[in-house]
């Protein structure tokens, strides 16, 4: 008896997903490397055995993956590009992206860069920039680090789409545009008409426990031409922000 399928079957009831987006993970990559036996435990022995699990159901697993399988050093990545992860949560993920290629042919596998959002109440980048806005603090940024800050929204649509089309295979489902963190945050302060304050400083002066990939950019390229879909540019993405800060005002 498999009590992980059992505990499945029982909140599902009668219900069988055609596919099952896999998100959990403990993604804080200092604890990954602090609590290594813990975190892998969640990350990789019981993702794959949910992977499993799903798939005994008939449904087909769809695995949120991450940039930081590659090591950051030149950007702009690729599906092709050598995965080489520089800390423990990158391993992790890594180790489960293998899995599903060798054992599960019918599974998607998803790698993320940073996601956004327009909902200044909810916790993701723009929300954090605008309170230390608000509260006159400065934004400090890992000095040479870029990435693809992607929208949540069309994260979600392009998950949908893709289920409903039944894509498998590797794609990076990040936004067309690259910046430097610094240079994103001087766009967001400037849309606010804000004076911006921002330090840049090098990765060694924050004092991570665990490694950075710096240039954790992707090219989203392979999954544009699949789906024909596109992303919502940066600029639109703030602008919606600072309409529903306005309107919450």
């Amino acid at each position: 008896m498999n009590l992980l399928t059992d505990r499945i079957a029982d909140v599902i009831g009668d219900f069988r997903p055609t596919h099952t987006i896999i998100a959990a993970v403990i993604s804080n990559m200092d604890r990954c490397l602090a609590e290594r036996e813990m975190s892998y435990r969640v990350n990789v022995t019981n993702t794959i055995r949910l992977i499993e699990d799903v798939r005994s159901m008939g449904s087909r697993p769809v695995f949120l993956s991450t940039n930081f399988v590659f090591d950051g050093s030149v950007g702009c990545y690729n599906e092709e590009a050598p995965i080489s992860p520089v800390n423990e949560y990158g391993r992790h993920k890594a180790e489960v992206e293998g899995y599903l290629r060798a054992n599960v042919p019918e599974g998607l596998v998803t790698r993320l860069s940073t996601n956004v959002g327009d909902n200044p109440g909810e916790a993701h980048l723009f929300s954090q920039w605008y309170q230390l806005l608000i509260e006159n603090k400065p934004i400090v940024c890992i000095d040479g680090a870029m990435i693809s800050p992607t929208y949540v929204e069309d994260v979600a649509h392009a998950l949908v789409t893709c289920c409903e089309r039944k894509i498998t295979g590797l794609f990076h489902l990040a936004n067309t545009e690259s910046f430097y963190r610094n240079d994103l945050a001087l766009k967001f302060c400037d849309a606010f008409g804000k004076k911006a304050n921002i330090i840049r400083k090098p990765l060694r002066e924050f004092g991570f426990l665990d490694n950075r990939a710096l240039k954790a950019d992707l090219d989203s390229s392979k999954f544009v031409h699949t789906t024909g879909l596109s992303f919502t540019p940066m600029g639109e993405v703030i602008r919606r922000f600072i309409e529903n800060v306005r309107l919450n005002q």
